[in-house]
């Protein structure tokens, strides 16, 4: 059994932080849900790695170009276009999971994340034009973004909700879930609650001696955890997973499997880059260590308040995703210029 499949056997979904239209085509993409992959996100990084790197696009492109006069709308054509197929091969996961996974994500823009009206408008118009049940909406979790979210659940359209840092904004976005089933209890929802950029701002501020060190993120993903756990009996069936996002080990003194280690959480997902699933699959099978945390997280995090202040860096780490994944988009737009203008010019 590999890493992966034993994750998944202790209740946890591995999902893939990847797409292209390459991997969709050739075959690998299939091949990683045979692998035991249960689900896909994706942002616009990925999409620009993804357009960038190979000329699988160019074609697309140029065709696009003629049909539309702005990068964004053609963006807008291939994103969707990848998730819809990325969507159909997903689906017999969907439906053999009772719709509890087997999802792929697709971001609203981000510029719009402070904007309610922006983002609803943007998420409804995503929704309809990939038309697949197996989709979520991926919106920021500003405080617009949550009230958004609690909208869009109750008119059927599911929510993968991101950049979520601290406690209070995952407790914010767990209750507009809970809120949102009174008027629809069919739609599904992820909240994306962010690991390695935490310890990331927290281990700046430390001596490599000090007791949170490499710690802080999981302390602080427990907690969240906990609170699940409390509410879960309100969800019923059909509940909020959260969804450990950013995973990959920032830090080059710490191993590869760091985080998928330490949290292995039951009804949990686990999205992962393609090197980190490539690595899980290679390496030898892994035990979960929880390094005590799970025991005393609370205490922990009480504790850790004497050290630093964590809901400024939490703050911080919001504004500065938002303005990552903007950066991310506008790069992505000046990459389908830049292609234009070269393939025209050819």
């Amino acid at each position: 059994m590999t890493n992966i499949k034993k994750l998944s056997k202790s209740g946890q979904s591995i999902w893939l932080d990847s797409i292209s239209k390459q991997m969709i085509e050739i075959g690998d993409l299939k091949n990683l849900v045979d692998a035991g992959i249960t689900g896909i996100t994706s942002n616009p990084s990925i999409f620009e790695k993804a357009i960038s790197s190979s000329d699988s696009y160019d074609k697309k492109i140029i065709n696009l170009a003629e049909k539309h006069s702005n990068s964004k709308d053609i963006f807008e054509e291939i994103a969707t276009d990848d998730i819809r197929n990325a969507a159909d091969i997903l689906n017999h996961i969907y439906e053999n999971s009772n719709h509890n996974d087997g999802y792929v994500s697709l971001e609203v823009d981000p510029f719009l994340a402070n904007d309610f009206e922006k983002t609803l408008s943007e998420a409804e118009k995503l929704w309809a034009k990939v038309n697949k049940k197996n989709l979520m909406i991926k919106i920021p979790g500003t405080k617009e973004g949550i009230k958004a979210t609690k909208l869009l659940l109750e008119k059927g359209i599911n929510v993968n909700i991101t950049l979520l840092f601290s406690f209070e904004s995952y407790k914010n976005t767990l209750e507009a879930f809970i809120e949102s089933k009174s008027k629809n209890n069919n739609s599904r929802s992820v909240a994306s609650f962010f690991i390695s950029r935490i310890d990331t701002a927290v281990d700046n501020l430390l001596d490599p001696k000090n007791k949170f060190f490499h710690k802080m993120a999981i302390i602080n993903a427990f907690k969240a955890y906990s609170l699940f756990l409390e509410n879960k009996h309100k969800m019923g069936e059909n509940f909020q997973r959260l969804l450990w996002a950013s995973t990959s080990v920032k830090s080059k003194d710490l191993s590869e499997e760091y985080y998928s280690y330490n949290l292995p959480l039951k009804d949990t997902v686990n999205t992962l880059p393609l090197e980190t699933i490539d690595y899980l699959l290679k390496s030898q099978i892994l035990d979960s260590n929880n390094l005590e945390i799970s025991k005393n997280f609370e205490s922990l995090f009480e504790e850790s308040k004497q050290h630093f202040d964590f809901e400024k860096i939490t703050n911080t780490l919001l504004v500065n995703g938002i303005k990552l994944f903007q950066e991310s988009y506008k790069s992505v737009l000046d990459t389908i210029d830049q292609k234009i203008s070269k393939l025209i010019n050819k």
